[in-house]
């Protein structure tokens, strides 16, 4: 699932803490946090071990995607 990677290493950043500190406080590998960070990709139980990390909510980590609009939603009918 994709995660908010900037969200990911502000917060990180906000702490000062390296990416293997943060490895270390979330229970992940060191691999495990840089691809994420780069990828933005992260199974549920990485998402939670960050969030726990973080102490925020885990929705919190996820993109935030705008529903696609079809093609007739903004046409006004006279």
């Amino acid at each position: 699932m994709q995660i908010n990677t900037q969200l990911v290493i502000a917060l990180r950043k906000k702490r000062a803490w390296s990416q293997e500190e943060l490895a270390t406080a979330c229970g992940l590998n060191l691999r495990t946090i840089q691809r994420i960070e780069s990828d933005g990709v992260a199974s549920l139980q990485s998402r939670k071990a960050l969030a726990a990390a973080f102490d925020v909510d885990v929705d919190e980590l996820n993109i935030k995607m705008e529903p696609l609009k079809k093609r007739y939603e903004n046409k006004t009918i006279n």
